[in-house]
């Protein structure tokens, strides 16, 4: 992991998911960037074009000031920009979110993208930054890290990940347990079911065989949770366990099988009731 990208709204909840990043930036090593954007309405006359530009110019000078702001507090509180400490700066764009956080991840090596996130409330800062969140999960295809605005301070000990035995699990394994090993995590690989059978053993047994081999290192173990609904099940267990964290694999549209993780972490992320670490589907 190399370089994280924070959007931020200033809101308490996206002040809440900055701790995170910093968190994992401090442990990684990687260069942070905290990123506001704003863009121009679109207007219909060249009168209300000039109060709609000089309205830009006063949100773009404000943002800069409270972002200056704040990289300088995490230099002075955490260290940043400092001989053997990670990096961080700030960026402000006008645009919209999920086009400039798309070209960010494809082009300017960012890897990971932490945002703050609420449920389905009716206050504004929970609509707008639920939405937010959501948009870049359905439209970046980037890890994210989606942070509850009431989430407990930063602390992994051990990850949860949400797996349906497939080989596509296997493979978005490789980034959780790298994740995991930052923090000296463990990784419980929990599987939800509504009832169990021989033929779902023996697949279970298969899909541990073989991560036992890809992971020989990795402190994991594998559980089964009977559960008529996959997010409960999960939901339990995180909280039975005392999990730090839930990764759910957000698969590709297209094949009725796959929808199980695609549904489950959207409807994780609108919950927004744990940190939750969304990867996309690799081939």
């Amino acid at each position: 992991m190399k370089k994280i990208l924070c959007p931020t709204d200033f809101s308490k909840t996206a002040t809440k998911a900055l701790e995170y990043a910093i968190y994992i930036a401090k442990k990684s090593g990687a260069h942070l960037s905290l990123l506001h954007v704003v863009h121009l309405p679109i207007v219909d006359t060249s009168e209300t074009a000039l109060v709609a530009s000089e309205l830009l110019g006063e949100q773009i000078r404000d943002a800069s000031e409270r972002l200056k702001a704040m990289v300088m507090q995490i230099e002075e509180m955490h260290g940043a920009n400092r001989a053997g400490e990670f990096t961080c700066d700030y960026i402000i764009k006008e645009a919209l979110l999920t086009d400039f956080a798309e070209h960010l991840t494809q082009h300017e090596g960012y890897s990971l993208i932490v945002m703050g996130t609420t449920g389905g409330g009716n206050a504004l800062e929970e609509l707008l930054i639920g939405s937010n969140t959501e948009a870049v999960v359905e439209e970046v295809k980037c890890t994210l890290l989606a942070v509850p605005g009431h989430a407990n301070a930063p602390d992994f000990t051990k990850i949860v990940y949400a797996t349906d035995y497939t080989s596509s699990d296997k493979i978005a394994l490789k980034e959780v347990v790298e994740f995991a090993a930052l923090f000296d995590a463990c990784v419980d690989l929990v599987h939800v079911t509504k009832d169990t059978s021989e033929e779902l053993k023996e697949k279970a047994d298969k899909f541990w065989h073989e991560v036992e081999g890809d992971y020989p290192s990795a402190q994991l173990c594998m559980r089964e949770v009977v559960n008529n609904k996959p997010d409960e099940g999960l939901k339990a267990y995180f909280e039975q366990e005392n999990g730090s964290l839930l990764a759910i694999l957000r698969r590709k549209k297209g094949f009725f099988e796959e929808l199980f993780s695609q549904r489950l972490a959207d409807r994780m992320t609108y919950k927004a009731e744990v940190p939750l670490l969304i990867l996309h589907e690799k081939k």
